[in-house]
């Protein structure tokens, strides 16, 4: 078992970096645009990223991508999520997101039209999962696709939908029968410009990031967009995690910056005639930020080098997700704090890469959520979270 990076990797990773370093004055710009409603120079974002080899990482490279391996991939989301978040969020997106599941579940033409848009940076997908009564309940989802003929009438909502206004489709779970059990569940591309589909303008989360509500009034979609028509639950959950690896790579990323920014700040702050880091309550600090960044980092990469052949186990998903949602956390944390006031003002990064980060421990599965999984599979017991059902 090897825990070094080889050449290679390394070589990627400072290549990754010079790139994203020239394109971090546009990734701010776009950043800003959108977050005033003008998609425009996150179009232009896409493709420049596409351009220089940064879009679809582990996509096929038949299909446009660039054929990494997934641990390879999560370096470079890393690499770039440190740099900036726009930049993170577009390589997480167009390599570990919903794209992932149309490679895996789609048919022929559907992975030539959809995989190969995301990695030339023609479009991007987002994924609607979440509804107002099925957040961590997912099979409690209530949208449906009915199928008439060569077409689906989707009803139905969405909720949290990150980057909806800045994309072209959605990759929608929704359920096609009615027996109201997980196997009803399946998947269906949904074009923006379809007939009864419209999107809110949109909440800011904490980290600055609009997300959306998605409306389905008899939305009329192709029949030829169904990735999944049913019993299909269990395998896009499969492969959605490696998305919460994708997530997991941009909250490094995050805390990675903010554990570099901090180390650089107590070295350069004085205090009492003396460097920050001369004192030793500091550097027990920085130790245990480094501790836990390497502890984290290398949870995922066990995932990941683990799923070469396959999609990422399970357990050591859940595992890496609640322990890298936490020491991040802690690590965002922790330089705020040796920071001091200045952690705390909005003119210093520090503190949203805190606010980036707060979101990993809701999102893909909450670290509770998680822990019961874990808790499950070391039982070897289902853990049914449904309140019992009354008698008759």
């Amino acid at each position: 078992m090897d825990f070094q990076l080889n050449d290679q990797q390394r070589e990627l990773i400072e290549g990754t970096e010079r790139l994203g370093r020239q394109l971090q004055a546009q990734a701010k710009e776009a950043g800003d645009a959108e977050h005033h409603g003008d998609f425009e120079p996150m179009h232009k974002l896409r493709r420049d990223m596409a351009a220089n080899g940064l879009l679809g990482l582990n996509m096929p490279t038949e299909y446009g991508g660039m054929g990494l391996p997934l641990l390879d991939t999560l370096l470079l989301i890393q690499s770039l999520q440190k740099i900036d978040s726009t930049l993170g969020g577009l390589a997480h997106r167009t390599s570990t997101g919903a794209i992932g599941a149309i490679l895996e579940l789609g048919n022929q033409a559907q992975k030539d039209r959809y995989v190969t848009g995301v990695a030339r940076g023609e479009f991007g997908v987002s994924i609607g999962i979440t509804e107002p009564d099925a957040g961590s309940a997912a099979t409690a989802m209530k949208t449906r696709g009915r199928i008439e003929g060569d077409d689906v009438f989707i009803r139905g909502q969405k909720i949290f939908i990150s980057a909806a206004k800045a994309h072209k489709y959605t990759m929608l779970y929704c359920r096609f029968g009615s027996t109201g059990s997980a196997r009803d569940i399946g998947a269906i591309v949904v074009p923006h410009d379809a007939p009864g589909f419209s999107i809110s303008p949109g909440t800011l989360n904490m980290a600055g990031e609009r997300q959306y509500e998605l409306f389905f009034d008899d939305c009329k979609v192709p029949r030829e967009n169904i990735l999944a028509e049913s019993n299909a639950f269990g395998k896009l959950i499969s492969v959605y995690n490696a998305e919460r690896l994708g997530s997991m790579a941009r909250m490094l990323g995050s805390a990675q910056a903010s554990f570099e920014f901090a180390l650089q700040y107590v070295q350069e702050r004085k205090q009492f005639g003396r460097e920050l880091a001369d004192f030793q309550g500091l550097q027990w600090m920085l130790a245990e930020m480094k501790v836990k960044l390497e502890a984290a980092q290398l949870m995922v990469w066990r995932a990941a080098s683990n799923a070469m052949t396959g999609l990422p186990v399970p357990v050591e998903t859940s595992m890496a997700k609640v322990y890298v949602a936490q020491a991040c956390k802690e690590i965002c944390d922790d330089a705020i704090q040796l920071l001091g006031g200045y952690g705390y003002m909005t003119e210093y990064p520090v503190e949203a890469r805190y606010r980036e980060v707060r979101g990993g421990s809701i999102y893909g599965g909450t670290l509770q959520i998680h822990k019961n999984m874990i808790a499950a599979h070391l039982l070897g017991r289902k853990n049914n979270q449904w309140a019992p059902k009354a008698e008759t």
